[in-house]
């Protein structure tokens, strides 16, 4: 799976708002004792979240990944993840039966 892949399916998809969304992303987050500092937006039918963690390295940025999708994800998901120095990226999509969706771009940076 790629990141145009994941877009491209996203497209056919109802990724509008959802403030249930924002509200449970904040609400995780701010729980999170290894998370610095973080921004959440939206815009063109997708979640950016931006987040810096105290200690960059990939074990830690998985295991929060994978906590905060267990904690948002709907019935069905998908992602994939990019690698470049001091940057973790993933795209993450997630959808019920009936088309509701989310897409949610998670940046992590150093």
């Amino acid at each position: 799976m790629d990141k145009e892949t994941i877009l491209s399916l996203a497209k056919k998809l109802n990724c509008e708002y959802e403030i249930g969304i924002w509200s449970e992303t904040n609400d995780f987050l701010e729980r999170q004792e290894n998370v610095l500092s973080y921004k959440l937006g939206y815009e063109e039918n997708k979640f950016i979240l931006k987040i810096k963690l105290r200690e960059f390295n990939l074990i830690e940025i998985k295991i929060l990944f994978h906590s905060l999708i267990t904690f948002l994800e709907y019935s069905s998901a998908i992602y994939c993840r990019e690698e470049n120095e001091g940057l973790v990226e993933y795209y993450f999509l997630s959808s019920l039966p009936d088309k509701k969706a989310f897409l949610l771009n998670i940046i992590f940076y150093s």
